[in-house]
């Protein structure tokens, strides 16, 4: 598969989805550089979910999970002390594969992870479901009616409302992270209904997020034995 080098950021409790636009504060001067680099040179940065390297008694330090969104940043404001506000622009998933460089800041070799070509119409009341869902969240938490319509008027497909229920209502990191991975957007759709089983629930249900992590732990070390 064709590799391409991307800038990664970093960041804990942070996975950032391809359908959808990410607004971010950078404060430190390193990665202020990053974008603004990525910007001069209009290429794109990873956003990437930041791994605590703790427990290998390497305190303060972190890794980026190899699996993360890119977007095209967008500039929005700087202040005299030279903190960046930014709009990540999201334009698809992909795999970090082998570090290219490590200071200032982060670039890797990347390639593209894509959803695989599924047959399943994506349709009818599941669907419904889930935009009724976003839209219920949207007039809950967006007071502005313009600023409502103008991000309603953005969800041109089940992609973009799919991709944003995983960013904004999904509470839990680690299960945000495990949407990001599955490549299929069938199953997407059939863990998202199974996590919120009615139109007014704005956050996951716990039970069923314990049985999905419990799932993939249970497959990964079945991969591993084999």
């Amino acid at each position: 598969m064709e590799t391409f080098q991307i800038a990664v950021l970093p960041i804990p409790n942070v996975v950032f989805f391809p359908y959808t636009s990410l607004p971010v504060y950078i404060v430190e001067p390193v990665y202020a550089q990053m974008i603004k680099d990525c910007v001069e040179n209009g290429k794109e940065v990873a956003i990437s979910k930041a791994l605590n390297l703790e427990h290998l008694n390497m305190k303060g330090r972190y890794s980026p999970s190899k699996i993360c969104g890119a977007g095209t940043p967008i500039i929005l404001n700087e202040t005299e002390d030279g903190t960046l506000k930014i709009l990540i622009k999201g334009t698809r998933k992909v795999r970090l594969v082998n570090v290219e460089q490590n200071l200032p800041y982060l670039i890797y070799q990347a390639e593209l992870f894509a959803d695989k070509v599924e047959s399943e119409k994506f349709h009818g009341p599941q669907i419904e479901n889930l935009k009724t869902l976003l839209d219920n969240w949207l007039l809950e938490s967006v007071p502005d009616s313009f600023e409502r319509e103008s991000f309603s008027k953005s969800l041109s497909s089940i992609y973009h409302v799919v991709d944003y229920i995983c960013m904004f209502l999904v509470h839990d990191p680690d299960l945000r992270q495990l949407l990001l991975e599955n490549n299929s957007m069938f199953e997407r759709i059939q863990l998202l209904s199974s996590l919120f089983n009615n139109p007014h629930q704005f956050s996951e249900r716990p039970i069923v997020v314990d049985a999905i992590k419990c799932y993939e732990e249970i497959e990964k070390t079945s991969r591993v034995a084999h």
